[in-house]
């Protein structure tokens, strides 16, 4: 088998394990490693063995730059000439684990960049500290790796983590998880990207009629919605779309329902094949950039703000058609970083960019899958995660609202606030915040 030596690097002292590692191969496949890597063999001859080191020593010699080649040039034993080169440039020093620890410690990701270049130098700097001593534990890795990427991965950190195998996680899967996320995000239109928002005139309750979606289990069903009030029959622990007197009665051929609903000025949007109903309520409500409208039914965060995004993909998701005939198309996809009253930060994932909606639009189902958990009672919304209280929101002319800020220093690695790091500063918050 002949190498491919093309792809072969010379030592210049800075890349001193990615040049050894590819040498090493390099000398086996030519059959070149016994007089390095082995002894000599007790039937072979002084002349022949002494002949064999320098031819090595000369092969590697190939592979060095000249102000490194000026430590090694009169070296004629093989064995030597590896160790030499080590000692120089692997050598198991404290300066040389501090200068590594320090690499892993201020190694972090760029947006824009390559998420595999980032996570091979992650991987090379754990070989080269493996080289000179220094091991951590697999998990302890997994967490660094995550650890090292920037804030608009957070949702899928926090997600990620609480989803690791017995809850324990290593380097290899946080690897995997973190390259599959990185697919996910460059390819266009993976999340739904045809799913559209239906927000209907029952203080903010929705239809969601996309073709593909599916409801949960009764029993989630139950659990999602106990704290809710119905809008039709007034009884809690179920919302509109699934009140059994409003089938009953529409069954009995009661439309008093439907009839309501042609009271009003309504605006229509939609992509091809699904139509989001928004009544005048909603249309006429005087809405300022702070204000989130809470959704039970949308199965989507939107907003036109592109200045909200802090990590933003532009492209084709679909199109808003007005009922006027206006048309908005939705042009671009990412997170949105809020900073909440609680001073807790919440960040919704996937929200769609569409210039012309005037609302901002919060997802109660996506909070739910993400793993929070809404409740409306007594005219308030509040979102929690665990026993940590993340944001309150305010029944407001039949909608429930959120009013949170989005900062440029939200996104700023320093100012980062996680649930975890809120949960151990706050204990157990409150009802009251205290």
């Amino acid at each position: 088998m002949e190498p491919n030596i093309s792809r072969m690097i010379c030592l210049n002292g800075k890349n001193y394990h990615n040049w050894s590692g590819k040498m090493k191969d390099l000398l086996y496949v030519k059959s070149l490693h016994l007089p390095v890597f082995g002894t000599k063999p007790e039937n072979k001859f002084d002349e022949v063995w002494g002949f064999e080191n320098q031819q090595v020593c000369g092969y590697i010699r190939c592979w060095v730059e000249e102000n490194v080649r000026n430590h090694i040039a009169k070296e004629t034993n093989a064995k030597t000439l590896w160790t030499n080169l080590e000692n120089m440039y692997a050598a198991k020093t404290g300066n040389n684990k501090l200068f590594l620890l320090k690499q892993m410690m201020n190694l972090r990701y760029k947006e824009g960049t390559s998420v595999l270049d980032h996570v091979n130098e992650f991987q090379g700097l754990v070989d080269q500290m493996t080289d000179v001593g220094i091991k951590f534990e697999e998990e302890i890795l997994g967490l660094w790796l995550l650890n090292s990427l920037p804030d608009s991965w957070e949702t899928f950190r926090t997600s990620f983590t609480n989803n690791a195998p017995a809850g324990s996680m290593s380097l290899g899967y946080a690897r995997d998880g973190i390259l599959n996320e990185e697919v996910r995000r460059r390819t266009p239109g993976t999340n739904s990207s045809q799913s559209e928002v239906f927000v209907t005139e029952d203080g903010g309750r929705n239809q969601n009629k996309f073709q593909g979606y599916r409801g949960k289990s009764r029993s989630k069903s139950r659990s999602r919605f106990k704290d809710m009030e119905c809008h039709y029959c007034g009884k809690k622990g179920h919302i509109k779309k699934h009140c059994f007197k409003l089938k009953k009665d529409r069954k009995n051929g009661n439309n008093s329902d439907v009839k309501n609903d042609n009271n009003g000025d309504r605006v229509a949007a939609a992509t091809p094949g699904d139509l989001v109903i928004v009544h005048d309520d909603v249309m006429n409500f005087s809405s300022h950039d702070t204000d989130w409208v809470v959704d039970t039914g949308a199965s989507l965060h939107v907003t036109s703000k592109k200045e909200f995004f802090s990590s933003y993909t532009p492209g084709d998701f679909g199109v808003l058609r007005m009922g006027n005939d206006g048309v908005s198309k939705v042009i671009g996809m990412g997170d949105v970083c809020l900073q909440t009253s609680n001073g807790t930060q919440l960040i919704l994932k996937d929200v769609r960019h569409a210039p012309d909606i005037r609302l901002n639009l919060i997802s109660v189902g996506r909070l739910d899958n993400d793993g929070f958990c809404n409740s409306f009672i007594g005219g308030e919304w509040k979102l929690s995660k665990g026993s940590l209280i993340v944001a309150r929101g305010k029944k407001s002319s039949n909608l429930y609202l959120l009013q949170a800020f989005v900062s440029g220093s939200i996104n700023a690695v320093d100012s980062k606030v996680s649930f975890d790091l809120w949960h151990r500063r706050l204990s157990h918050i409150s009802e009251k915040g205290t």
